[in-house]
């Protein structure tokens, strides 16, 4: 269980960072003086409360990423990179599209000119 008691309260200690979050602080303090060196950067702390690789927050890009693929299916945009990653799991022999080849592939198949007429979309 995810234990979130330190927000309660100034006085109780945060719990120590995470193996990969002290070197994406890292980046992040070294983009930070490149880009603005006068400016100051946020608190290790503050890094690991409100960066999406902390802890409490780790599925909430997967979620995004989920939504995000939905609402593109929605709308008739397939996802190429679930795409290749069915080929490389069911088909490992086969070939896969390149990106141009997959898009064109499946806006033939949603929208079928007279000689394709009836194929399917590979996704």
């Amino acid at each position: 269980m995810l234990d979130l008691s330190y927000l309660a309260g100034k006085d109780q200690p945060a719990p120590a960072p995470e193996a990969g979050l002290d070197e994406a602080y890292a980046r992040y303090l070294a983009d930070a003086r490149a880009q603005n060196p006068g400016g100051v950067a946020m608190s290790a702390e503050d890094f690991e409360r409100y960066s999406l690789g902390s802890g409490w927050l780790s599925g909430l890009k997967d979620v995004a990423k989920k939504v995000v693929q939905t609402c593109r299916l929605v709308i008739g945009i397939h996802d190429y990179e679930y795409y290749l990653d069915h080929m490389r799991s069911r088909h490992p022999e086969a070939t896969p599209f390149t990106r141009e080849e997959f898009y064109r592939y499946c806006l033939e198949a949603r929208f079928p000119s007279a000689e394709r007429a009836g194929t399917r979309c590979p996704c």
